[in-house]
């Protein structure tokens, strides 16, 4: 016997031992029918429309060729590595064997008596294979593998010809496709086996295939294609289909409908010659696919089969005549998500609106390394495992097109360093403002997995421990920094450039070892404001959703309001000054700041501004950015918005009044709501309490980091000084447009190139001709420069094609366009394949390509799907591909953003 010793556990014995026919539960055994038809069970037990199916286990398969192992074991050596013709002879001798291999009467007869117990003498059924591999995570469907289509499935099959199918199924294991798939994967040829399913045929009219997230990037969008008739003719890329992409914010729909001038269906005269491709009725050609409330229907079951398996799923399914819908098939998403990045800037364009600067971004980039290495530290997080992450922290932030956005999935994987993410994951992604489309379709471990309990154990431990030791833990970092900030204050007066480069590190050293109480502040804030929403949620669900603000109201007042108070009655004493704002109102509010320093309209106004600056001069417009000055640096900015307080009849006293009251009104609200109920009011005041104290705390260390950021913007502005005195930056200001590393090299010996006027030159030209702005968020895979979302996906600049981007890239090439597999050609290293479609037979060619274009097919099709497993630039559903790019001509594709730019012709 020469079965592998992998197959032995697959191997079939007998009728009384191995069943060679499995129905109704037995059908969940993953090991016995593989990740395809275990997951129909699932569906059809979960309650899913899924049409009755039985099925013929991988252990039959073994059995039945047995007799024949070492010849098929024969012919498989060295299949992988042959060429296309060699393999093509290979798989005809594999299949010609596997077929005239016998079939156990004892399996024959059970066969047909569950086709009859099932469905009737009489039925139509579709018979499907399923590779099942040697591991879980090998078989067809699996999470780490769709297997692209390369087992055959046959439809309209009758009874008399049913056993020929099964065998068909079990040969297309061993056809040209399947073994150059296997061998491209790096799977063994030998360990596998195929598990066949019978299943109701349901004759579809309008048929679907639906993935819970793009395929393209992962973002969790819906995408659904839609033609007319059966899903074969979706699937393979046969009839023309409708797309509709649904988001998760409010389920919109954008749709991109098709001329569906085909479908295919049943041959009703010759159920046996299985599906046709014929002509769609006039009125249905140019009619959505799909109506709107269908639409919906699918959605919502598809998010239901999505948490079912918990995760991203592909669902084919087809409505019958009578409107009902059935589910075929499901299986994951198959995401590469270590080349997927989720970006946003829904939090963050607060701290960095608009365009940002290279001085900016470093500073910001060095912070939040800083800052988050702190905080994992104090988690429990030991330092050997920070230090594998040091890419990962460098690149929490992004720089796109000028602006700053969040790298979520970067935070998702430090923050996943803790085992108590799972505790605050929830609240962390309402913080940071982020949309349902971009959040992480990883799942968190929870925290009663009982093989890490005992992580859990120790960090639940650590936090409890922080939050018991916080309040003086927040004591020892205001300490710590006003005695640090001072320190560098006074060394900076007198401080050469060499010194103040050496001032700056220190700071950043200091700065890495104490930052990340304030995180710890922030994660404890995040766990009170989701406790009391709970709280108001489940006792009081009729309250106006405004008292939960107002309850947080009155109480000390905190750096950020101390700082607005301080204002407000600078403008107090602007408006009983005489003379001040007139003269605001007729000269330059810098010239005014002139006379108010020179002691003209009395000492007190510029005593008390001059205290402003010196204790709060580091908050202002955005105060983040270092390219822009404060009011420490720029006075005038504080009279400007005194004044602009001092115009109204605004005054500390009613602020606090406002503030005072709002308490006292949430208070009777909820005294009343409440009432009878003493210990949820008593619990909830708790609750309030302590996120108060985190409100305060939080505020208080915002502005600590405004002053981080003031001491590196006077650095940095002498620093530019000097550089435009030494002829290295034409002008002072120029010095924003370096980076940090860039500078401080320049003066410490480590900077690696002198041109600092030509690098600035350049970043200056870049930051004033950034482009459009990008999303608030979405999703890339691969090169994140390459797969930039396209601002104008429906339409594109003359002279470029346009189809629909189905795997990123961009490539450049020479233009082949094929109508014949078989009548290519030696493929070229630098072809860009042009056809009409392709099917798993064109893998040999679409692995010699440096870029797919197809005329047919969706974002869900084999070609889109091969594209993305192979990482070839793709392009689907571009409209006349082989017509309107001439072969031999030099092209330019955009996977991504679906576009063909023609670049020159040959001339030939």
């Amino acid at each position: 016997m020469n079965t592998p010793r992998a197959l032995r556990a697959l191997t079939f014995s007998s009728p009384g031992r191995k069943r060679p026919v499995l129905r109704g539960r037995a059908l969940l055994n993953e090991a016995a029918v593989g990740p395809k038809f275990s997951r129909q069970a699932r569906m059809a037990a979960a309650g899913f429309p899924v049409p009755r199916f039985f099925c013929v286990p991988a252990a039959v398969f073994t059995e039945v060729l047995r007799p024949v192992r070492a010849e098929l074991d024969a012919l498989l050596t060295g299949a992988g590595t042959a060429d296309a013709a060699t393999l093509e002879k290979r798989a005809s001798a594999l299949r010609e064997t596997v077929l005239a291999a016998p079939v156990p009467k004892a399996v024959e007869r059970q066969v047909y008596e569950a086709f009859d117990s099932a469905f009737g003498p009489d039925a139509v059924v579709s018979v499907r294979s399923s590779v099942v591999g040697t591991r879980t995570d090998t078989g067809e469907d699996s999470a780490h593998d769709a297997f692209a289509g390369i087992s055959d499935s046959f439809l309209y099959v009758t009874r008399e010809r049913l056993l020929d199918r099964v065998r068909q199924c079990w040969a297309s294991g061993f056809g040209s496709r399947a073994l150059l798939y296997r061998a491209v994967r790096g799977g063994g040829q030998q360990d596998f086996a195929v598990a066949v399913g019978v299943q109701r045929m349901e004759f579809g009219r309008r048929s679907f295939v639906l993935f819970t997230c793009d395929p393209l990037t992962g973002a969790r969008d819906r995408v659904l294609a839609a033609g007319l008739g059966i899903g074969e003719g979706v699937v393979q890329e046969k009839v023309p289909v409708d797309h509709y992409f649904v988001d998760r914010r409010g389920d919109a729909v954008r749709s991109v409908p098709a001329h569906k001038a085909h479908m295919m269906q049943e041959n009703p005269d010759r159920l046996a010659d299985g599906p046709r491709t014929v002509s769609a009725p006039e009125e249905l050609r140019d009619a959505p696919a799909l109506t709107g409330e269908q639409i919906q229907q699918v959605v919502a079951v598809g998010d239901r089969i999505e948490k079912l398996f918990g995760c991203p799923q592909d669902i084919e399914g087809t409505f019958t005549a009578d409107g009902r819908l059935h589910i075929l098939q499901a299986r994951p998403v198959v995401l590469e998500l270590d080349r997927q990045r989720l970006w946003s800037n829904a939090n963050i364009t607060e701290s960095y609106p608009d365009v940002t600067t290279a001085l900016t971004y470093s500073f910001a980039q060095r912070f939040y390394r800083e800052d988050f290495h702190d905080l994992y530290r104090l988690l429990g997080v030991p330092r050997k495992v920070l230090d594998r992450h040091e890419g990962e922290l460098r690149g929490m932030i992004g720089l796109l097109r000028g602006r700053v956005y969040y790298s979520l999935s970067t935070w998702y994987t430090l923050h996943g360093l803790s085992r108590t993410f799972p505790l605050w994951r929830g609240s962390f992604e309402r913080m940071m403002g982020m949309s349902p489309s971009v959040t992480h379709v990883r799942p968190t471990p929870p925290l009663t997995d009982p093989t890490l309990l005992p992580a859990t154990a120790a960090a639940l431990t650590r936090l409890v421990w922080r939050l018991l030791t916080h309040g003086a833990a927040v004591k020892d970092f205001e300490t710590w920094w006003e005695r640090t900030l001072t320190a560098h204050r006074d060394a900076a007066k007198t401080a050469d450039p060499l010194q103040l480069a050496q001032l700056m590190r220190s700071l950043w050293r200091e700065a890495g070892d104490r930052w990340g109480i304030t995180l710890v502040n922030d994660l404890l804030l995040q766990l009170h404001e989701t406790l009391v929403m709970k709280m108001l949620d489940r006792w009081v669900p009729q309250a106006d959703p405004g008292l939960h603000s107002d309850l947080l109201c009155g109480g000390k007042e905190n750096r950020s309001v101390t700082i607005l108070m301080s204002i407000v009655d600078i403008a107090e004493r602007i408006r009983a000054a005489p003379g001040v704002l007139d003269a605001l109102t007729e000269r330059p509010t810098e010239e005014v700041w002139d006379e108010i320093d020179g002691n003209e309209y009395g000492s007190d106004l510029a005593d008390r501004m001059r205290t402003h600056a010196h204790l709060h001069g580091d908050r202002g417009l955005q105060e983040l950015k270092l390219e822009v000055p404060v009011p420490r640096d720029q006075p005038a900015q504080l009279l400007r918005t005194a004044a602009e307080y001092a115009r109204g009849d605004l005054t500390c006293a009613l602020l606090r009044e406002r503030d005072a009251e709002a308490r006292r009104t949430g208070e009777r609200l909820l005294a009343g709501l409440l009432a009878g109920h003493p210990l949820r009011r008593g619990a909830l005041h708790a609750a309030l309490a302590g996120q108060r104290r985190y409100i305060d705390i939080r505020e208080n260390t915002r502005y600590r980091r405004s002053e981080l950021y003031g001491f590196g913007r006077q650095v940095y502005r002498r620093l530019g000084a000097d550089l435009a005195a030494r002829g290295l930056l034409e002008r002072a200001e120029d010095v924003v447009h370096l980076t940090e590393e860039e500078i401080l090299g320049t003066y410490d010996g480590t900077a690696v190139t002198g041109d600092l006027r030509g690098l600035a030159a350049l970043r200056q030209a870049e930051f004033h001709a950034r482009g459009a702005e990008l999303p608030m968020d979405f999703v890339t895979m691969g090169p994140v420069q390459d797969a930039l979302p396209d601002l104008n996906r429906d339409t594109a600049a003359a002279g470029t094609l346009l189809g629909l981007g189905s795997s990123g890239g961009v490539v450049r090439g020479t233009a082949r366009v094929v109508i014949d597999p078989h009548d290519v050609g030696e493929p070229f290293d630098d072809m860009i394949l042009i056809a009409r479609e392709t099917d798993p037979g064109w893998l040999f060619l679409m692995l010699s390509a440096r870029g797919i274009v197809v005329e047919r097919g969706t974002l869900l099709s084999h070609t889109a799907i091969s594209g993305r497993k192979f990482g070839i630039p793709t392009i689907v559903a571009l409209p006349h591909a082989t017509s309107r790019i001439p072969d031999g001509a030099r092209v330019e594709m955009d996977g991504a953003a679906g576009t063909v730019k023609i670049l020159k012709e040959d001339e030939a």
